[in-house]
């Protein structure tokens, strides 16, 4: 698999969910691009995992919901470092259970995460990108899940599409202070746990062939993509979503061949 080549040298990247998955990825290709990187997350042994991965990023436990949590982390950041360049807000969490019996509680957990978690980074972030006068990156995180919703992902699926929403609000109002937001959108990912629990394996043995490019994505793909928005090979780019989802929402994996047997247009050929 090929790996974009960025220079992130003396720039202050920014990483939440960073414990796991797509964002621990990130990490580590960010820190290989020579940035400095902020690797947060509410698991601190996860983010013990993403330090011996990458030695050079700095971790902090926060959890995004909080807000006095976010204001220590950027007061952590600004003290620190006095500038950040570039966040990245890849924390969300994605339970599945049926609308009929979906649990109020977690419900709200669900949008305090994804929604609330990724409004209070946004907004610490872009206060600190100004204050430090730097024309920043933010790149939120979002799902294929906003536009191809599946059963059992209603909080989920709901939740990553105000996301989207929120992001091209965020574009509009920061756009005239040089800082940019981008989302990407991913689709099946190979960050499911190892060894797969059976309805999980049913559901991707089905799902997997029927994928143009016919496989899962890996986390650092979508870091190559992320990578790009955070970067000024993006610069014209702002209000944006990118998918990468091995074409699931252009349509299925052909099976057969195309055949025109409709007499009613046969006059078209003559």
């Amino acid at each position: 698999m090929a790996t974009a080549k960025f220079d992130f040298t003396n720039e202050v990247v920014l990483v939440s969910g960073a414990a796991r998955g797509i964002g621990q990825a990130m990490v580590r290709q960010f820190g290989d691009a020579g940035a400095t990187v902020v690797a947060v997350d509410r698991d601190a042994k996860g983010l013990i995992e993403t330090k011996s991965l990458c030695p050079g990023c700095h971790t902090i436990t926060v959890d995004i919901r909080d807000a006095e949590d976010v204001d220590r982390l950027f007061q952590c950041i600004a003290t620190t470092f006095s500038r950040l360049d570039v966040c990245i807000n890849n924390a969300a969490v994605a339970p599945h259970q049926s609308l009929e019996t979906y649990p109020t509680a977690v419900w709200d957990r669900v949008f305090d995460v994804n929604c609330k978690g990724t409004f209070l980074m946004t907004q610490a972030a872009a206060a600190l990108m100004r204050q430090a006068e730097i024309h920043g990156s933010i790149v939120n995180f979002s799902s294929a899940a906003a536009v191809k919703g599946g059963a059992g992902s209603t909080a989920y699926a709901s939740s990553r599409a105000a996301v989207e929403s929120f992001s091209r609000i965020a574009a509009i109002e920061l756009a005239p202070f040089g800082i940019r937001v981008n989302t990407v959108r991913p689709g099946l990912i190979d960050t499911q746990p190892k060894p797969l629990p059976p309805s999980m394996r049913e559901g991707l043995e089905k799902r997997i062939p029927t994928l143009l490019l016919q496989r899962a994505g890996q986390s650092e793909e979508v870091g190559n993509v992320a990578m790009f928005l955070a970067s000024s090979l993006s610069s014209y780019m702002t209000g944006s979503v990118v998918t990468v989802d091995g074409g699931s929402l252009s349509g299925t994996f052909p099976t057969g061949s195309v055949v025109e047997d409709d007499t009613r247009y046969s006059w078209l050929y003559d």
